[in-house]
């Protein structure tokens, strides 16, 4: 099946056919090193606690805790992403503006909102720790120089959300020449709806959209070592 027959009944069949025929979606696949890309998955985006956190999301939390489970089980690249500091108004920027709680406490000072969940929080001294203070992860930051240094071709991208850092993040990997996979079970969003249409954009323009088994199954047998199969 072809990336454009996958999202009929999502998509009107005409404009399927408007996408096929500017010859879009087809497949980037993976190069010759990968690195996971963990966006935004502190506890201030997947605990309800927090007013960020849309709900529950027991899946997403297994996915990603899954696919990272693979990548350090082949010893390949692990960068993760959060929220600079934001106590200042002027860290926080133009979100004093859009966001109708970017000065109270547990959005700009909790900890706690910072810390990842046990199950897949980057381990110190063997995992890359991005800060940043607008959506994308590339914007005014080191990440690019750290990937190149590090020889990284392809980014695995998982986290939330789908609709804001998620495009965001995997739109700048696409325009500096990264090869990008998005496993669709290990991204999640507030909105269903806007989950599943930026999906289904990011898999025509930017990058390519696959099932979480698949992605994990193509690691393994791409990047797997002899020794880590035993």
């Amino acid at each position: 099946m072809d990336k454009l027959e996958k999202w009929k009944g999502f998509i009107p069949d005409e404009e399927i056919e408007a996408y096929r025929k500017g010859a879009f979606g087809r497949k980037i696949g993976f190069g010759n090193r990968a690195a996971l890309l963990n966006i935004d998955t502190t506890r201030m985006f997947v605990d309800p606690a927090y007013p960020q956190c849309g709900g529950e999301m027991p899946e997403l939390i297994a996915a990603i805790t899954e696919i990272t489970e693979t990548f350090r089980t082949l010893d390949l690249p692990i960068y993760y992403s959060r929220r600079d500091d934001r106590r200042h108004p002027i860290q926080r920027g133009i979100w004093n503006l859009k966001l109708g709680n970017a000065g109270e406490f547990i959005y700009s000072e909790d900890p706690r909102a910072d810390e990842w969940p046990e199950a897949y929080a980057p381990r110190e001294g063997k995992d890359v720790i991005v800060f940043k203070n607008k959506p994308s992860c590339f914007f005014e930051t080191p990440l690019e120089s750290w990937l190149r240094y590090d020889e990284i071709d392809t980014l695995v991208i998982i986290g939330v959300s789908t609709s804001g850092c998620i495009r965001a993040g995997v739109v700048d990997a696409f325009c500096h020449n990264f090869r990008v996979i998005v496993p669709e079970e290990a991204v999640g969003d507030r909105s269903a709806t806007q989950h599943r249409a930026n999906l289904f954009d990011i898999d025509m323009k930017s990058g390519d959209v696959e099932p979480v088994a698949d992605v994990i199954a193509e690691v393994k047998s791409r990047y797997g070592r002899a020794d880590a199969a035993e």
